[in-house]
C-alpha cells in the first residue's frame, strides 16, 4: 500500500486534537498534536500500513469521526471473542502473519460493543464466554442492522449446542483447529491485505 505522503493535512481532528503521519527517512511518525500544532504524543512506525493502523487506533480511542476515504486503505480486521488467552493469542498471531488486523476480547459484551464501534471484516467467536454464551452473542450480532450483515466464523467445541441455541454463523470450526485451516476458512470471507 502506498501512503500519500504528498497529501497534506490531519488524518482526523476530535476535540482540538489532530492526529498527523509524518514521513522521514526511518519510517513514519503519527503524531497527536494540540490547538497550536505542537506533538504531544508521538509513535515511530516502520511503514506506511502500520501507521495508518496506529492513526486508527488513536481514532477509536478518542473517539473521533471515520478516516476520510481517500485515507482508509487499512488491512482487513478481524475481531476475535474467546476467553482461552493463549487460542486467541495464536490466531491473532496467525491473522497477523497473512496480513490481517486482529483484536481479541474475552466477554461478549466487549464484542457486542466492539462490533458496533469497529465494523469489522469478520468476527471469529467461542461457544463459551464468561458473561454471555457465544450463542447469544451470536445472535445478538444477527438481531443488530448495523451488525447483521458481518460474518461470523464459530470455532468451538461445541459446534451443536452453538447452532441449537440459535447461533447463525457462516461457517463453524471445531476445537482442536488448525491455524492453516483457520487461516483458509477466515480468508474466504475477507478482502484481499493490502501490501506496501
Amino acid at each position: 500500500m502506498a501512503f500519500p505522503s504528498d497529501t497534506p493535512g490531519a488524518m482526523w481532528e476530535r476535540g482540538g486534537v489532530a492526529c498527523w503521519i509524518t514521513p522521514h527517512s526511518l519510517g513514519f511518525d503519527v503524531e497527536l498534536r494540540n490547538g497550536s500544532g505542537i506533538a504531544f504524543l508521538r509513535k515511530s512506525t516502520a511503514t506506511s500500513d502500520a501507521a495508518l493502523n496506529e492513526a486508527e487506533y488513536l481514532r477509536l480511542l478518542m473517539g473521533a469521526d471515520a478516516i476520510p476515504s481517500s485515507h482508509a486503505q487499512l488491512r482487513p480486521f478481524v475481531l476475535l471473542v474467546d476467553n482461552d488467552a493463549e487460542n486467541c493469542d495464536a490466531f491473532t498471531e496467525a491473522l497477523r502473519g497473512v496480513g490481517v488486523r486482529a483484536l481479541g476480547v474475552k466477554t461478549g459484551q466487549d464484542a457486542l460493543k466492539l462490533a458496533r464501534d469497529l465494523t469489522p471484516d469478520l468476527i471469529v467467536i467461542d461457544y463459551t464466554l464468561p458473561d454471555l454464551g457465544g450463542a447469544e452473542v451470536c445472535r445478538r450480532l444477527r438481531d443488530d442492522p448495523e451488525t447483521e450483515p458481518l460474518p461470523i466464523i464459530a470455532v468451538t467445541g461445541a459446534a451443536e449446542a452453538l447452532q441449537r441455541q440459535g447461533c447463525v454463523a457462516d461457517a463453524v470450526l471445531s476445537k482442536p483447529c488448525r491455524l492453516d485451516t483457520f487461516i483458509a476458512a477466515a480468508q474466504l470471507f475477507l478482502r484481499p491485505a493490502a501490501s506496501d
